[in-house]
């Protein structure tokens, strides 16, 4: 009991306020401009995107050289596939210059030292944070309260982990890629996360007639994105380690990068969105 009345540090103290600060501004907006959506939308989902392909590229590459093209090409493969998800019919050619221009770029860097998987890994994010939204507030059943049940289950699952683990502690969940997890905060955020997120589904359904996935189906579905949420903030920390940092960049007062925001929602929103592509949700919404 006297570890959960141990006073934490000044600059944890700091750290926390920071992070609940962060938190209270950026929720708010978030889920504003997925109830807005539209071109709105669309278009912060884009400028997102493209802050995290620059925080990604600037950690891998080296400081003497720019990065601003692969920038560039990175915003051409998103505007691409923003034609692709909207259904819109440019030339192939045009959808193509964007993917060819990577591969030209990979193969380039890679007789420079770079390994092509981290500029995989570099387009990789951006690209889930830029198509999956776009993908799942645009599906005929429920998209916006799809895309709130996201922010949900990963908040409530950071919120869970983050408390269950400082008041309870134990064993370490994975000591050489993350010390600071535990295996009582996997268990609080999977536990936490998952009553969230059904618990806002059930409000959508009950204050707006805001329909989508119920039952023991609507559960299973919560518990896999908890899991898979914290894979994604393990894999990110294991990224990190690889590249000898922190943070992905300071961005965000108490979070650091937009990347160390979104490292769960990433995997959530790809789950998700795989989901909802493959029809495996067939039957299972109204």
């Amino acid at each position: 009991m006297s570890l959960l009345l141990k006073p934490q540090p000044a600059h944890k103290r700091s750290e926390l306020l920071q992070r609940v600060l962060s938190s209270l501004v950026l929720a708010p907006v978030t889920i504003g401009i997925t109830v807005l959506g539209g071109d709105a939308f669309d278009a912060f989902w884009f400028i997102v995107a493209l802050l995290m392909s620059y925080e990604f590229l600037r950690l891998i590459t080296p400081r003497h050289r720019p990065f601003w093209g692969p920038v560039f090409i990175h915003a051409s493969i998103f505007c691409a596939l923003y034609g692709v998800v909207h259904e819109s019919d440019p030339a192939i050619v045009l959808k193509l210059i964007g993917p060819s221009l990577f591969l030209l770029f990979v193969w380039n860097e890679s007789r420079a030292g770079i390994s092509p998987f981290w500029h995989s890994m570099a387009l990789f994010y951006p690209l889930v944070c830029f198509t999956a939204p776009l993908v799942i507030i645009g599906h005929a059943h429920g998209g916006a309260v799809a895309m709130v049940w996201i922010f949900a289950v990963v908040w409530g699952t950071d919120i869970g982990a983050f408390f269950v683990g400082r008041l309870v502690g134990g064993p370490k969940l994975a000591p050489s890629i993350s010390p600071g997890k535990t295996w009582s905060g996997f268990i609080g955020g999977l536990l936490f996360g998952t009553v969230i997120s059904v618990a806002w589904v059930d409000l959508a359904g009950q204050q707006w007639g805001w329909s989508w996935v119920s039952g023991p189906s609507l559960i299973l579905i919560c518990l896999m994105a908890s899991i898979i949420g914290q894979i994604g903030d393990l894999f990110e920390s294991f990224l990190k380690r690889r590249l000898g940092v922190k943070d992905s960049g300071r961005m965000i007062p108490g979070h650091g990068g937009i990347i160390d925001r979104l490292d769960s929602f990433i995997f959530v929103a790809l789950y998700l969105m795989l989901l909802l592509v493959s029809g495996a949700f067939s039957g299972l919404m109204p």
